[in-house]
């Protein structure tokens, strides 16, 4: 396939174009201008993003979804989506306090606030690097000591028999399901192990097996460890560093903070 050329952009590699006339962006005065305010802005700091991942673990369970026959639930009932969350509330808030606490390093020393996100000082970057470091350590040990010694999987079975219960409560009596009386980890990582090797899906279950709600929670729950060490390894602390587009580079001058600030109080 032969490229398209468009007079009225520009070719990054003319030498690559067919019409070897095409004009080049290095070629013209602005590129240069972007450029060197590029380097210059590089050489004051960096517009950070903040990501923390992992934190967050909460299935969803909608019964409609499901194409389950009609006569096999209540008639009565309301089936209102429901959302369950891995942890009580009150965790929850703990958890996001430490993540609060990541954004609590920015302030008018080192940084300011952007639509970019923060732009951080360059004197300040292996400051920024150390205390990520720490407040991934910070995280890590709220974890260990709070949700340790069989804390973490209980809350995990708490959370899987939310949708289970719910799954029961929304039960006619002509369904063939049987529900289990106690729901242990083990079954849930054997049944877990056997519906990944057979590469099921909810769409793939078969509606009227004995175990079918069962099945269900777990495939619903199979993106959320059930140990703890797991869950850990997912939790992440870290920043990208981002730039900003040459065209809003091209008709300024940048040589001071100052500078960076005014122009993304234009943006």
């Amino acid at each position: 396939m032969s490229p398209k050329h468009n007079p009225s952009q520009l070719s990054i590699f003319p030498e690559l174009s067919e019409n070897l006339s095409a004009p080049s962006i290095a070629t013209i005065p602005e590129f240069d201008n972007a450029l060197g305010n590029l380097i210059k802005m590089s050489d004051l700091g960096a517009f950070i993003q903040i990501n923390i991942l992992g934190i967050e673990k909460v299935y969803s369970l909608n019964l409609y979804e499901l194409k389950i026959p009609q006569d096999f639930l209540r008639n009565d009932s309301a089936l209102a989506p429901l959302t369950v969350h891995l942890f009580p509330h009150q965790v929850r808030n703990e958890l996001k306090k430490l993540t609060y606490e990541v954004k609590a390093f920015f302030n008018r020393g080192n940084s300011f606030k952007t639509s970019f996100g923060y732009f951080l000082f360059r004197s300040h970057f292996p400051q920024w690097k150390a205390f990520l470091k720490n407040q991934q350590k910070v995280i890590n040990e709220y974890l260990l000591q709070s949700l340790s010694k069989g804390v973490f999987g209980q809350y995990f079975l708490d959370h899987f028999k939310q949708g289970y219960d719910y799954f029961h409560e929304m039960s006619d009596s002509i369904a063939p399901w049987i529900f289990r009386d106690k729901l242990l980890l083990k079954d849930i990582q054997e049944v877990r192990q056997n519906l990944a090797e057979s590469h099921s899906t909810l769409s793939s279950l078969k509606v009227t097996e004995l175990d079918y709600p069962f099945q269900v929670l777990v495939l619903k729950t199979a993106h959320i460890p059930m140990v703890l060490h797991q869950y850990q390894s997912q939790v992440h602390v870290h920043s990208v560093f981002k730039t900003i587009h040459l065209e809003y580079l091209a008709e300024t001058e940048i040589n001071t903070i100052e500078d960076v600030r005014k122009l993304t109080e234009k943006l």
